[in-house]
C-alpha cells in the first residue's frame, strides 16, 4: 500500500518581501503545493525537522535558497543540504538577482537543481521546476 506524500516548497530568504513575492507569483501560476519560509539559513535543519514531526514523517521538501544572505550565503547552505544524510537528495532551486555565468554554473557544481534569476517570470521558474517530479499544479484559466 503505497502512502500519500506530501511534498512542501521551503523557501529560504532573509528578506520577506521576496518571499511574499515568491509565494504569490507560485499560486497565481497553480503551484498549489504548501509554502513555508524560513528567513534564518542557519535554522533550516531544525525547520525540516519540525515538519516531518508534525506530518509523521510523509513529506518530502523542495528548498528555495537565496543566494544572498547575511550569516550563511546560499552557496554555504546548499553545501550544508548536500552534506546532510537526510537531505542530500532534496531538490534545491536557487534564487539569485545574480545572472552571472560564474554564480549560475557554481550553483550547479554544488548541486543545485535549478538556478532562477529575481525577479522571475512564470516561465523561468516552470523551467527549473521541470527536473522536480513533486511540484503539484493545477490548471489555471
Amino acid at each position: 500500500m503505497n502512502e500519500l506524500v506530501d511534498s512542501i516548497f521551503v523557501m529560504v530568504d532573509d528578506n520577506v518581501d521576496e518571499i511574499f513575492l515568491t509565494r504569490r507569483q507560485m499560486r497565481k501560476q497553480g503551484i498549489v503545493n504548501r509554502f513555508i519560509s524560513e528567513k534564518k539559513p542557519e535554522k533550516l535543519f531544525e525547520t525540516l525537522e519540525h515538519i516531518k514531526m508534525t506530518t509523521d514523517g510523509r513529506t518530502e521538501f523542495i528548498i528555495i535558497v537565496d543566494i544572498n544572505m547575511p550569516r550563511c550565503n546560499g552557496f554555504e547552505l546548499l553545501d550544508l543540504i548536500r552534506a546532510h544524510d537526510a537531505y542530500r537528495e532534496t531538490p534545491v532551486i536557487m534564487l539569485s538577482v545574480s545572472d552571472d555565468e560564474s554564480d549560475i554554473f557554481e550553483a550547479f557544481e554544488r548541486g543545485a537543481n535549478g538556478y532562477v534569476v529575481k525577479p522571475f517570470s512564470s516561465d523561468e521558474f516552470f523551467a527549473a521546476l521541470s527536473n522536480v517530479p513533486s511540484v503539484k499544479q493545477q490548471i489555471v484559466q
